[in-house]
């Protein structure tokens, strides 16, 4: 165990009953919120991945030289 960990580890051996159980609920809390934080859903809208910016080939959906053996 590392220095820095097992010196965090004595401190809160050291708290009081009550203080021990609201730094647990305190990391819980936080350890939830992150989770909400990641497991938020991207809304997802029709249209949203158009860009007027966006520039397409009008030869896009041409084959490709490189794959005529192929066809």
């Amino acid at each position: 165990m590392s220095d820095a960990l097992a010196y965090v580890q004595n401190q809160i051996l050291d708290f009081s009953m009550e203080e021990q159980l609201f730094l647990l609920a305190y990391i819980a809390n936080n350890i939830n919120r992150k989770k909400a934080e990641k497991t938020k859903a991207f809304v997802r809208k029709a249209g949203i991945g158009k860009d007027p910016d966006f520039y397409m080939s009008p030869d896009f959906d041409e084959p490709l030289e490189d794959f005529a053996e192929y066809m």
